[in-house]
């Protein structure tokens, strides 16, 4: 039969019947013919609320039973100081509204005639022993009762000998527990029940066999009562004990919660090991009960506490194996870096991604449930002073499991980027910030890496123009780079700003030189390999007579090249260091690896690493994930300011660069103002290499239907090309040619306009000698971009340069600023953004 849907469900919690046909559908025959067992229908006594009361109704039935009522120190006029009416109502609405009473114990008892001869009283809370008890540290060779597992627990003797001797007082219950495997022995403290006599109910029971089947239920009902009202009390008695577990175990989670945001999974790791230990010491408390019964008391009134207090658990749990499986993980990864070693290993790609994968889609899908069940925890059942930072938490559950999806994607990422079968080979470009390039800096030194069936099996170094003079075709420069060299080639193919371009075109230059293919081109920037050796330790070099460490890498590195070296193999150094370099990595240990790791992932972050596939799969990837150097496709506002160094050798490593933006909001329209301003801090240097001029050539791309409005402070130089090149048989490449035919060039202002990657790009010089600072301001109009009340302005970095101040003013005139993803500050009718302009910054404002 279909049973009310109250509060607290207990009918529905309790049983759920319905006589079925062979089919194994609802009987609805059998239905119409079933009787009810309680005739609920008859005289009903009104309570106070002017509800007829089964509480009333069952004490007039058991009443009409003839036996020899027990003493009771009860005032039964007090209980049944009511009147009589004729009240017709369905039963199972009577029996639902009755056990959704809130009820009174002593009164209970007495209706069915029980003796109540003392009270109970709450034992006084010892937090310092259960402090005690939590924290003990077992021995392995502890055994017993098995923890955070059920247990078996056998009442049904207990009760009858409870029942035989109808004289005597319950004190305490302590039912007999079978423990299922050995484990560590909790100890779970004895409760105090109310203590009070039998003697008048197990007379009922015996004295009247004949009874009626519906009173024999009554009493059976009041017995349950009696029954569950016993361990809702022992349940709630371990309330405490309980909240302390609850209290150090979210303190746990909340630490790891932060390491796994740091990357610091092996601390991550100990905080769930942590949380586990104190949920499962809650969670035998909880388990003593049995779990049918704890669930049925948990929909009782006042069982909310109980409740929470096995979601915690539960989610407890997961968190736990969670973090076992993040170690687990963790351990996986510390093994890639073994893949590293060209002399070979028992280390392959596809057995870390593999095993990587398992183990954090595991603590993925335990940390989602452990979520939806801390999301019903009620805050209340918690302490005080940590219901904020459990709610805290628990919000930021979905972005640790994005976390955790992320980390997914990227060991896939890496199976593939790898392979596990076959041959996949990069060409890496180390590109040097000191002497800027549009995608990241002058690639002086190239790499090839080739990895078979996920293990390394080459890698080598070699000097840039080593690998240009094998070009058999040549090909017309870039025009502002005529100047400097005769012939286009891999050291200067990186001249557009939207990397996966530039990629494209070193790879073709790459073929064209060394008749090979490769399968990506990968940049990576000298400062790494200064982070790298601040980890592991400097590198020795007899043979060149210095030592390599975090320090003086970059400089070292580029004395030797410009003034030491052999003029016919200048970065001789660097093919040396390779080698060493590499030991260093695949011979680290488990936690430095971890180290060297965590400097690689916040590389692809902060553009140190750039990354192109041939593979669309890893493509779109990189693309995804921000490591793809491609000018960014927004909707909204747009702005990237790139410097290419012309024959300014590495002046870029000692000037200092800011950048100033104004944007003043004009109708519908944006009014920009780009102030670039650049101190050249060489000249009086030991180094040559950082006193020469700095010839920029400067290229700020903005949105596609932008209006250039003027500008004032850059320079206008009259460079020549070195050929006559229409005089030449120097072949055109055709995607240089398609970009320059598109371009406009302004003799006036000294600024040609192009469009590259969907945007307009003004590009003009800037020439800077040492100790001189300079500036200029561009300025130029976006249309349409301020219709709305939402402003989103994407500032793009270019690899390799940071602004070391960066300052953007909205002018909004009368519209006020409501909210803004970035600090503002307001003043003189502005609003203020400055800081630096290390990563890209997209900026999202909205106006009231």
């Amino acid at each position: 039969m279909e049973m009310p849907r109250t509060k607290y469900q207990v009918i529905s919690a309790i049983f759920d019947i319905k006589p079925v046909n062979e089919n194994g559908e609802i009987n609805f025959e059998k239905l119409s013919n079933v009787e009810a067992v309680l005739n609920l229908g008859r005289k009903l006594r009104i309570g106070k609320s002017g509800q007829p009361s089964l509480r009333n109704n069952i004490k007039n039935q058991v009443s009409s039973i003839k036996y020899k009522k027990p003493k009771s120190v009860i005032d039964k006029s007090e209980i049944l100081n009511t009147k009589y009416v004729i009240h017709n109502t369905d039963p199972k609405e009577e029996l639902e509204r009755y056990l959704n009473e809130d009820l009174n114990p002593t009164v209970e008892l007495a209706a069915v005639g029980a003796e109540v001869v003392a009270k109970h009283e709450e034992p006084a809370e010892n937090y310092e022993a259960a402090l005690r008890q939590i924290n003990e540290k077992f021995s392995p060779a502890d055994s017993g009762i098995s923890m955070g597992e059920p247990k078996r627990i056998e009442f049904t003797d207990w009760w009858h000998q409870k029942l035989k001797n109808q004289n005597e007082k319950i004190k305490v219950m302590e039912p007999e527990v079978r423990p299922i495997h050995s484990k560590p022995r909790i100890q779970i403290p004895k409760i105090i029940l109310p203590s009070f006599y039998i003697s008048s109910l197990s007379r009922v029971c015996r004295k009247v066999p004949s009874v009626k089947l519906s009173s024999k239920k009554v009493i059976l009902t009041g017995l349950l009562l009696i029954f569950m009202g016993l361990l809702t009390e022992y349940g709630f008695s371990m309330k405490n004990e309980i909240v302390l577990n609850g209290n150090s175990a979210v303190a746990n989670l909340e630490s790891a919660g932060e390491n796994i945001k740091n990357l610091d999974f092996d601390a991550a790791s100990t905080n769930f090991s942590q949380a586990y230990s104190d949920f499962a010491e809650a969670g035998d408390n909880l388990n003593f009960m049995g779990a049918t019964m704890s669930s049925l008391i948990a929909d009782l009134p006042g069982g909310a506490k109980l409740r929470s207090a096995k979601k915690l658990v539960e989610a407890g749990k997961l968190m736990a194996d969670a973090g076992q499986a993040m170690s687990q993980a963790m351990a996986e990864l510390a093994k890639t870096g073994g893949i590293f070693n060209p002399a070979g290993s028992n280390v392959s790609a596809g057995g870390i991604s593999k095993n990587l994968r398992q183990a954090l889609t595991l603590s993925q899908k335990n940390i989602k449930e452990a979520g939806e069940l801390l999301e019903d925890v009620d805050a209340g059942s918690l302490p005080e002073d940590k219901r904020a930072s459990f709610e805290e938490f628990n919000s930021k559950l979905p972005e640790f499991e994005q976390m955790i999806t992320d980390a997914a994607d990227y060991s896939k990422f890496l199976e593939d980027f790898i392979g596990t079968a076959g041959t996949r080979k990069y060409l890496l470009l180390f590109q040097n910030p000191a002497e800027l390039r549009p995608t990241g800096g002058f690639p002086g030194s190239y790499g090839v890496v080739v990895f078979k069936d996920g293990r390394l099996q080459d890698f080598r170094v070699d000097d840039v123009y080593n690998l240009d003079g094998q070009l058999k075709e040549l090909y017309v420069p870039p025009l502002q780079l005529q100047h400097i060299t005769p012939n286009w080639g891999m050291r200067d193919a990186n001249w557009f700003v939207d990397f996966p371009v530039s990629a494209r075109k070193m790879s073709e230059f790459y073929k064209k030189e060394s008749g090979e293919d490769v399968d990506g081109v990968i940049t990576f920037s000298p400062q790494i390999v200064s982070k790298i050796l601040e980890i592991t330790g400097p590198i020795r070099m007899d043979k060149y007579g210095v030592t390599l460490n975090s320090e003086n890498f970059s400089q070292a590195i580029q004395e030797e090249v410009e003034y030491k070296a052999d003029r016919n193999q200048p970065k001789k150094i660097l093919v040396d260091l390779a080698p060493l370099m590499l030991e260093k990595i695949y011979s680290a240990d488990s936690d430095t690896w971890m180290e060297i790791f965590n400097i690689l992932v916040s590389s692809l972050d902060g553009k140190g690493i750039l990354m192109y596939f041939r593979d669309l799969k890893l493509q779109d990837f990189s693309v995804t994930k921000g490591f793809s150097g491609q000018v960014n496709q927004t909707n909204g506002d747009y702005l990237m300011v790139t410097l290419t160094n012309v024959k300014g050798s590495k002046t870029d490593t000692v000037i200092d660069s800011e950048l100033k933006v104004d944007s003043i909001f004009e109708g519908d329209d944006i009014r920009h103002r780009v102030v670039l301003t650049r101190t050249h801090n060489g000249g009086g240097t030991k180094f040559g290499f950082f006193n020469k001029q700095n010839p920029a050539y400067v290229r700020i791309l903005v949105p596609d239907n932008a209006q250039f409005l003027g500008i004032s402070g850059n320079s206008k130089p009259n460079f020549q090309p070195l050929l006559d090149y229409p005089k030449t048989d120097f072949k055109r490449d055709e995607d240089l040619v398609r970009f320059e035919e598109k371009s406009n060039y302004d003799s006036e202002t000294g600024v040609t306009t192009y469009e590259e990657a969907g945007k307009r790009e003004y590009g003009f010089w800037m020439l800077l000698n040492p100790g001189e600072t300079k500036a200029v301001e561009l300025e130029y109009r976006v249309l349409g971009k301020a219709a709305g009340k939402e402003h989103e302005f994407y500032v793009q970095r270019q690899p390799g340069l940071e602004f070391n101040k960066f300052t953007l003013n909205l002018i909004s005139g009368a519209a006020e600023i409501g909210q803004s993803s970035v600090e503002l500050r307001k003043g003189n009718g502005r609003y203020t953004f400055n800081g630096k302009l290390d990563r890209d910054l997209p900026i999202k404002v909205i106006f009231r």
